[in-house]
């Protein structure tokens, strides 16, 4: 059936890139500006998309603008080989190739950048749904082992652009938006820019939803403040973001209430009310120093801190995080030589208190533990244009990760260092017919354990766990049309991955992880993208496909004395398809979507499946420009044919007393938005 899938897409590959190259003179009169060279601050550079030795993926403002204000989600699942599934609006995992899926309730095994900040915290887990959609003004994704470009990054790297909204013309805008289940988000911006010295931009945003589950109102405050600034020949630039939080939890639920009342809040989250409640702040300081015509430094210095109070059916969690870190890199051009050289560091340190929530003991203190962490990453990257058809790239990445923790029942402290791992990666990229372009690469991967996977019930660390590795090969054909209306891009990879990470659980409370095998990672990914009119810069009409199939096993994997070698890798939707359009008749815009994802197994005996689904929506907006104010009315709906799915999946949910396991996060059923935006 693969074999199959191959054939069709890789002929339907070639059709339409001679049929595109074949229309150049005729759509050479209408010219699109495509964001083409990224020069915004950004840990990579990329010069050309086309050029570059890998899989990479963009979503740029538009695709942004294609949906509501606040569900980030349907963006990252236009991109192939990327799932987000979101079970809540504060519980989601993002998975990259299949890397990630076995995380219970959050994102690991990827990295992502706000700029040049992590926004994965030494730990390993990133979270990127908590900023505003009006923070982001693009996304960029490279699939695939990154760590030699950007350290614990298994599943790849995901780049968020702050800056190039930035770039405008003094403006004070207002977005307002109101939807079902009484969702309502508003935000106030003010951009300012100082000739050509300085950008600065200050916002406010709030989020509030009743949510259609029991027990899953939902609030967020955030504050953004962002600028850049010119100093003699050098750039300044800064970035600070406040998140509040204040969310229900209504957890996962067992089949007989996915099918029959998906409503429902699991019993025992329903029954304490439970909840999340949190205090987020993230900055950056970054200082861009040209050496010569030819050098750069750019140093930023980055921090975290956050504290949070959730509610369990088990216990209630205190918890503070401060973290603290720095990046530094290099670089040097020289027509067709770069080279990057750099290191990242990160230290920080997190401190846990567990309270009783048993009537007869509530709130007494049953455990603290205090935890350091912290990393170094030295990378380097070499890049060669050798002509105008090849291009060379090597990189590699060295990292060393240390944890510390004090269990202060017992007063001990444990310490673990893991050995220093090298990882290298080469890339190619042949331009071998017009704007047809061949490329390749192979590259190591890893990621450490977290602090919960790597420490034992008695708090102590289990000094034989070693951290996931993999290698990943990928080789693509990308088609870029000269006019820059017609990009395609084809993708076979395969990964392997050893030192499997699983999680033993021996009850809600208490779980670690252990190494149990190896995995096989087999996949296509394909993208299309179609600008059938543009007139004086707007696009009349464009059309996206994201495509990607995967084969994902267990190669060896042994789990309490079960052999589940060959057998699929759960949490993993075997297909994924997403398609987009959009449609400008001044002053309307009309903006549609589908999707549809494959089945997926829910347990690693494969014995459990959820058999996919699909959805449709729908946005209409027209333009009205009265003097200086430009208003933006919309009308959207999403779920539009009202499908019973799961928007995330529990893998491996485990069955406490009588209880069955609760494998399902319902997703929306069908729901309406509206709203408006101003811009003076």
């Amino acid at each position: 059936m693969i074999t199959r899938r191959l054939l069709i897409i890789f002929g339907w590959v070639l059709f339409c890139s001679i049929l595109a190259t074949g229309q150049n003179d005729t759509l050479s009169s209408l010219r699109i500006k495509y964001i083409n060279e990224i020069e915004i601050n950004a840990p990579v550079y990329i010069q050309k998309l086309e050029r570059w030795p890998g899989a990479v993926s963009m979503i740029d403002s538009l695709r942004i603008l294609s949906g509501n204000r606040y569900q980030l989600s349907e963006q990252i699942n236009t991109v192939p080989g990327v799932v987000m599934q979101q079970g809540t609006m504060s519980t989601n995992r993002i998975t990259i190739r299949g890397v990630g899926s076995r995380t219970p309730y959050e994102s690991n095994r990827i990295k992502a950048y706000w700029g040049e900040m992590p926004l994965t915290n030494g730990d390993g887990v990133t979270s990127i749904e908590d900023l505003s959609l009006s923070d982001i003004s693009a996304l960029q994704v490279l699939k695939g082992p990154s760590s030699a470009l950007y350290g614990a990054g298994l599943g790849g790297v995901i780049f968020i652009d702050p800056w190039s909204s930035l770039l405008k013309d003094n403006t004070v805008q207002f977005k307002s938006e109101y939807g079902s289940f009484s969702t309502l988000s508003n935000q106030l911006s003010l951009k300012l820019k100082l000739n050509q010295s300085g950008f600065y931009s200050v916002s406010i945003g709030q989020l509030h939803t009743d949510g259609w589950r029991e027990n899953s109102e939902y609030d967020r405050y955030n504050f953004t403040v962002k600028g850049r600034q010119l100093i003699g020949k050098s750039y300044l630039h800064f970035l600070y973001n406040f998140r509040y939080l204040n969310g229900q939890i209504p957890s996962s639920i067992d089949s007989t209430d996915f099918f029959e009342d998906p409503k429902k809040a699991a019993y025992t989250w329903k029954s304490i009310k439970g909840y999340e409640e949190s205090n987020r702040h993230l900055a950056n300081l970054g200082f861009s120093s040209p050496i010569s015509s030819k050098a750069n430094n750019v140093l930023n210095l980055f921090l975290n801190y956050s504290d949070l109070n959730e509610l369990r059916p088990f216990n209630r969690l205190d918890e503070t995080r401060s973290g603290l870190g720095l990046r530094n890199k290099f670089t040097y051009k020289n027509k067709g030589f770069r080279t990057d050289i750099g290191t990242e560091l990160m230290w920080e340190q997190n401190d846990l208190a567990y309270y009783s929530v048993d009537a007869e003991s509530k709130d007494e203190l049953l455990n603290t533990n205090n935890i350091n962490r912290s990393y170094i990453n030295v990378f380097a990257l070499v890049e060669y244009q050798l002509n105008d058809k090849w291009t060379f790239q090597g990189s590699g990445n060295i990292n060393r990760t240390f944890y510390s923790t004090i269990e202060n029942n017992s007063g001990e402290k444990y310490v673990h260092r893991y050995k220093w791992l090298v990882s290298p990666r080469l890339g190619i990229n042949y331009n071998f017919y017009r704007q047809m372009y061949l490329y390749g690469s192979i590259g190591h991967g890893f990621s450490a354990p977290s602090v919960e996977e790597a420490q034992m019930p008695d708090a102590s660390f289990n000094a034989d766990i070693k951290a996931e590795e993999g290698m990943n090969i990928d080789f693509g054909y990308r088609f870029v049309s000269s006019d820059n209306q017609t990009r395609l891009d084809l993708t076979l990879y395969w990964m392997s991955l050893k030192n499997l990470l699983v999680t033993k659980r021996e009850s809600d409370a208490v779980f670690y992880g252990f190494n149990a095998g190896s995995t096989d990672h087999k996949g296509l990914e394909f993208s299309f993208n179609q600008i059938l009119f543009e007139i004086e810069n707007y696009r009349q009409f464009d059309i996206s496909v994201g495509y990607f199939t995967s084969l994902n096993e267990f190669r060896e994997f042994n789990d309490d004395g079960t052999d589940f070698r060959g057998n699929k890798l759960p949490g993993i939707p075997d297909y994924s398809l997403s398609m987009d359009g959009h449609f400008y008749l001044k002053p309307f815009h009309l903006y549609a979507n589908f999707k549809s994802f494959g089945q997926q197994y829910l347990n690693d005996a494969n014995t459990k499946s959820y058999h996919g689904y699909n959805k449709t929506g729908a946005k209409l907006a027209i333009d009205i420009i009265i003097r200086n104010v430009k208003t933006n009315l919309y009308l959207g709906a999403d779920n539009l044919f009202d499908t019973n799915y799961a928007s995330m999946v529990l893998i491996n949910a485990p069955s406490f007393g009588n209880n069955n396991p609760r494998y399902y996060y319902p997703g929306l059923p069908f729901n309406v938005y509206g709203g408006m935006s101003l811009r003076f």
